[in-house]
């Protein structure tokens, strides 16, 4: 799960949707290329295109900030959730970065990183992206040894690129519609879909969770909350003179980067030095 400001998720969103490299453990000011390219799952489901079009006409339905029945409870909980990340999450992210060294906090966000690729494989493998699914747990395997424990990316380094899937985007390669659009208290932009998929599936896949001591548990959800808010904090600046409604900014944006997570229209890549792209 992941607790933020609901106006810096949806520029995360945004962001993420023209250069999206969704890592625990990345860089977020890193270049990236992007090319559009037609739906990479689309043999999952038959190799009639019709089967592709039917999903991409039930995806889109739901996107583009048109089906928001609830908007007036959703505004109501958007605000809330700005206050409560102004009065009290901001402030400890604040914290965190300037207490903690650079190279510690890039071991968390790789630590933390390397666990999510074991449930991304699985919904890599989920939605028929065996490729994928590999690429995803031969990370593991490496950042798990050589990493130590994933605390070094040798995987990146090595060229395994790396993914992240989730459940909400599962049930939406499968066909499940995205349902109405929803603000979540302290968890942001989410939909009736994404929201089911998040707190009834995602949550429970984290192998912190079972720990047996809850004072471990809970240290460990806090770090990682505190260290995910704490990489946008650079990205606030951006949203400074932006005249427009917030809300339905964080709304539409959410929403064009989740119909794209689930087609698998957007195919990008992170270039390397070496490669004379980055500029």
């Amino acid at each position: 799960m992941r607790i933020s400001s609901s106006l810096l998720l949806g520029l995360l969103a945004l962001s993420s949707t023209i250069a999206d490299r969704p890592s625990y453990a990345a860089d977020l000011n890193t270049p990236y290329q992007v090319r559009l390219g037609p739906p990479r799952g689309a043999s999952v489901f038959s190799q009639n295109p019709s089967s592709t079009d039917s999903l991409v006409t039930t995806e889109s339905q739901h996107s583009g900030g048109q089906d928001d029945p609830l908007e007036p409870i959703n505004r109501f909980t958007f605000a809330v959730n700005l206050k409560a990340d102004e009065w009290a999450i901001k402030p400890v992210a604040q914290a965190y970065k300037t207490v903690i060294p650079t190279l510690v906090r890039t071991g968390v966000q790789n630590v933390f990183g390397n666990v999510a690729d074991i449930w991304t494989s699985a919904n890599n493998l989920m939605q028929g992206k065996v490729r994928e699914a590999g690429t995803d747990a031969t990370r593991v395997v490496i950042n798990s040894t050589i990493g130590v424990v994933g605390l070094v990316d040798f995987a990146s380094d090595w060229g395994y690129q790396k993914h992240k899937e989730d459940f909400g985007q599962t049930l939406g390669v499968w066909g499940v519609p995205a349902g109405p659009y929803v603000v979540l208290p302290l968890l942001g932009p989410s939909t009736l879909r994404d929201s089911f998929a998040q707190i009834g599936v995602d949550v429970h896949a984290s192998p912190f969770r079972y720990l047996a001591d809850p004072g471990a548990r809970n240290s460990i959800t806090a770090v990682r909350l505190t260290d995910s808010r704490s990489r946008l904090l650079d990205r606030e600046k951006a949203l400074q003179g932006i005249a427009l409604d917030q809300y339905l900014f964080v709304r539409d944006a959410y929403l064009q980067r989740r119909q794209a997570q689930v087609l698998d229209c957007l195919l990008y890549t992170s270039p390397s030095p070496r490669d004379g792209l980055l500029s």
